[in-house]
């Protein structure tokens, strides 16, 4: 009975002396990230609730142009469309790439 108290006490000494040691390294390794940080980079013309894509109407109420418009110049190629669950969608990039090079 004794060895085996004397076993599980070792036990719990090496678990304590590993546990420390971790908390050791731990409390390192916070330290050098608070000496070390570094702020995100700024990301331009990024807006989290800015959309990605229009629907036909949203695009034609956005920037005056009439859905019979939007037809011809995805006819014409001068503007790119793309499809999601059957509807028609302009993507935000390709609306403001037209609209550039007509001003």
């Amino acid at each position: 009975m004794n060895n085996a108290f004397e076993g599980m006490a070792a036990l719990v000494d090496d678990f304590d002396r590993r546990l420390r040691r971790i908390e050791g390294d731990v409390a390192h390794i916070l330290e050098l990230l608070q000496q070390n940080r570094v702020n995100p980079p700024e990301v331009d013309n990024i807006h989290l609730n800015k959309k990605l894509a229009y629907t036909l109407r949203e695009a034609s109420e956005t920037t005056g142009l009439s859905r019979a418009k939007f037809y011809r110049l995805f006819k014409e190629g001068k503007l790119r469309r793309s499809k999601a669950g059957g509807r028609i969608l302009v993507l935000a990039t390709e609306l403001e790439r037209y609209l550039r090079e007509v001003s």
